[in-house]
């Protein structure tokens, strides 16, 4: 009786330990998942930034589409002319993970 008794309350004590094992690493990964998005979303939001900037710098007479090349990210801008003012739309998209940041603006 004895030797069952302590065999249970080790295969419950083990269940528990393995759960709570469990659970601290998927919290772990769960963290670094959204420390990750988090450097990226920031990244992407600074190459926004840079491509606003760029274009608030030049003349927009002859240019429909703009490109940046980037290993990690595609960065572009799509340039439409109106009556007195030019509608522009700022793209920047990861390329492996789901991050993506959209804004238009009328200059």
């Amino acid at each position: 009786m004895k030797k069952s008794f302590s065999l249970l309350i080790t295969i419950f004590l083990l269940a528990i330990f393995s759960y709570l094992a469990v659970s601290i690493l998927e919290t772990k990964s769960l963290r670094n998942t959204n420390l990750q998005n988090q450097y990226l979303y920031l990244q992407a939001k600074n190459h926004k930034e840079f491509l606003k900037a760029y274009i608030k710098s030049i003349d927009l007479k002859n240019i429909n589409h703009l490109t940046i090349e980037d290993n990690f990210f595609e960065i572009y801008a799509l340039i439409k002319k109106k009556t007195n003012s030019f509608e522009i739309d700022f793209f920047v998209k990861s390329k492996k993970f789901d991050i993506s940041i959209h804004e238009k603006i009328i200059k």
